[in-house]
């Protein structure tokens, strides 16, 4: 995640801000019977996975194999740049165990053009493959050009009426102005509440202001940009989950938890951090990626 990431965090608050108001109002419930937590990383063919959480001169052709063996949700931004094919996504669905859930990135020609989605045939396509994930489609995401403003707001609205409300779709604001404008934004929220599209929060280190704390459905998506392992990234991991024990005591229904850093091959350990500090502090039994040590 290049988005905000700092090689220089010394000077960082990286506390937590306080809920949005509207966090309150979707999460005014009771603790959930059945709660749904997907902890993952944004690929599965990293060239340090093989001998680290795949097994020794795993092949490429199988690391979507071993990666759903070792963890329940993957961020895939592989769908960000094109629609995949049926046939692609089959092959994907057909590799991996039951409860496995991807999360595909809403395509280019349907998030990076103006208007949002003004290619009818390709938002239909895109919806079209969002569905042929089936049982496996976790939370689609629409991540909007950092460009994407305020000035946009009526744009992003209509592009709500065109998407198919079957399909559970979060939404990752970038531009500075969405934070630098509180009226617009917390409309926004509302209005996302109302038709029931979710948030997502992204905790990076030069952006502190997209730490917005707002849930507008009862599932959280948090997009976290780490240090390659610093100190502050453990630390921050345990805030994470201790926000994340507050709201599944007030009736949040599903977590998405997502690690990025530099250094692709150590995301893992962050994944598996937010993990064991959410059993440690929920008395869950979440189960970790097996990492190999090396020699």
């Amino acid at each position: 995640m290049k988005f905000g990431h700092l090689n220089d965090i010394q000077s960082i608050d990286f506390s937590l801000p306080p809920d949005h108001p509207i966090t309150e109002k979707v999460l005014k419930g009771k603790k959930v019977k059945q709660l749904e937590v997907y902890s993952g990383l944004p690929e599965w063919g990293s060239e340090g996975f093989p001998g680290k959480i795949y097994p020794e001169g795993a092949k490429p052709k199988d690391f979507l194999r071993f990666y759903a063996a070792q963890f329940n949700a993957i961020e895939l931004n592989a769908t960000g740049y094109r629609i995949p094919s049926l046939n692609t996504i089959k092959a994907w669905t057909s590799v991996v165990p039951n409860g496995f859930a991807f999360c595909p990135k809403v395509s280019q020609p349907i998030s990076h053009v103006r208007p949002l989605g003004k290619s009818k045939e390709a938002l239909q396509q895109c919806c079209d493959a969002m569905h042929a994930f089936e049982e496996h489609l976790g939370a689609v995401f629409l991540q909007l050009h950092p460009s994407f403003s305020t000035q946009r707001l009526d744009d992003l609205l209509h592009f709500f009426d065109l998407w198919d409300p079957s399909l559970p779709i979060h939404v990752e604001l970038r531009h500075p102005d969405w934070f630098s404008n509180s009226e617009v934004l917390d409309s926004l929220f509302e209005e996302m509440r109302l038709r029931k599209i979710g948030t997502i929060i992204t905790d990076t280190s030069g952006r502190r202001d997209a730490i917005h704390q707002c849930l507008t459905t009862p599932v959280a998506f948090i997009r976290f940009d780490g240090n390659d392992l610093d100190p502050s990234d453990f630390t921050r991991i345990d805030e994470w989950a201790k926000r994340c024990k507050q709201w599944i005591e007030h009736g949040l229904k599903g977590v998405y938890f997502f690690a990025h850093t530099p250094t692709k091959s150590l995301n893992p350990e962050l994944s598996n951090h937010f993990l064991a500090q959410l059993n440690n502090q929920c008395g869950f039994n979440f189960k970790l990626a097996q990492i190999s040590k090396g020699e």
